[in-house]
């Protein structure tokens, strides 16, 4: 889902400011900063779910896994994304939405790049984070 919003917002954001025009009654511009509220709005839901644990395949209480006599719950090894860096993840899709930004987008083309820059980095944190979840998924 994340990866949904990601490219939703990045086709919303050239849109609005790199096309131009209408489709019949419709400004171009209006569609885009549409598409990049509903990107938004599925970049942060797919962020949130980062957070959560993986459902025990058709059992009702983790199963225990015995290693060196030390038994440990399957969902306890399993990774998952720190509270700060999805707090940080979050922020950053709320500074690419805002109207407000450190260098307004007014200043081409300096004032996308700060956008632009936030934004590789959040497409960055995210691969990063689903690539330690799957490698934690599939070594348990």
């Amino acid at each position: 889902m994340a990866w949904l919003g990601a490219l939703i917002l990045f086709a919303g954001a050239i849109l609005t400011f790199a096309v131009g025009g209408d489709i019949g009654a419709l400004d171009i511009r209006t569609l885009g900063v549409a598409g990049m509220i509903v990107g938004g709005v599925l970049l942060i839901a797919g962020i949130l779910r980062l957070r959560r644990r993986p459902r025990a395949a058709g059992r009702s209480t983790p199963a225990r896994v015995v290693r060196g006599g030390v038994q440990a719950r399957v969902q306890d090894r399993v990774y998952r994304t720190s509270k700060g860096k999805i707090v940080a993840m979050v922020a950053v899709v709320v500074y690419i939405l805002s109207p407000v930004d450190l260098v307004p987008d007014v200043l081409l083309p300096v004032g996308i790049i700060d956008d632009a820059t936030a934004f590789t980095w959040l497409l960055f944190a995210i691969g990063q984070e689903v690539s330690r979840k799957r490698r934690s998924t599939l070594s348990s």
